[in-house]
């Protein structure tokens, strides 16, 4: 359906003082329901009078909701082809396998560390002893789920092929650089340029990634990482 320009998408009240905008969305929004409204856990909308709310607690906007992956058969279809393309397109091949999970909230957030209370985790990769597994949120929007998964996908490269890396900065980097490469390899060009957004939290490790892959290459930039605990 055509968003109409002229009304707020929250209240649908007509658009007579200014209005705002989300980044790579057509949507309007009037300064009452910015300031007032609640917002969708995933995109952070305004809601509108219809929303949905999922079973565990959070609440989600009709664009998210019509591309959020919520089955658990299409999830692990999902993953695999993230796999698949990060392991043939970029050499990023796992010698032992890595299990999927698709979880809720509450469950997340039993997982994740302990000392990042405040992290509004989407995905995790946790190794304990021979059992490797990634967690991703259900609910996740299409290239929100791509992203995710490449990015914790990356991890688990990690901790095969680099155990011993201990740098933050160059291990959230290269993840986050892997889903950004993931995103070029489905076509997405303006969902990867969003991630070269300054605000975004890994902008910093992302373009050092970029700088070392101009210099470097695909291959070069895994390899350099190899190197680093040599």
């Amino acid at each position: 359906m055509p968003v109409d320009l002229t009304r707020c998408t929250s209240c649908g009240q007509p658009l007579t003082n200014g209005y705002y905008v989300l980044i790579d969305r057509p949507d309007r929004f009037c300064p009452q329901c910015i300031a007032t409204r609640p917002r969708c856990d995933t995109c952070g909308a305004p809601l509108g009078n219809r929303f949905w709310n999922l079973h565990d607690g959070r609440r989600q906007c009709d664009a998210c909701h019509a591309v959020a992956i919520y089955d658990l058969a299409q999830a692990q279809q999902l993953f695999q082809q993230t796999a698949s393309m990060l392991a043939e397109g970029m050499g990023l091949r796992l010698n032992v396998g890595v299990a999927f999970r698709l979880v809720d909230a509450p469950t997340m957030a039993q997982l994740r560390d302990p000392q990042l209370p405040g992290l509004n985790t989407l995905g995790l990769y946790q190794r304990r002893n021979h059992i490797r597994v990634i967690y991703l949120l259900y609910g996740l929007p299409l290239l929100v789920f791509r992203i995710t998964a490449a990015h914790e996908y990356a991890h688990a490269w990690q901790t095969e092929q680099c155990p011993l890396l201990r740098d933050e900065f160059l291990r959230e980097g290269h993840a986050e650089w892997v889903a950004y490469r993931h995103l070029l390899q489905l076509g997405s060009q303006k969902a990867a340029a969003r991630m070269l957004d300054e605000n975004h939290p890994y902008y910093h490790p992302l373009r050092h990634m970029l700088e070392l892959e101009s210099h470097l290459g695909v291959a070069g930039v895994n390899a350099y990482l190899t190197r680093l605990e040599q």
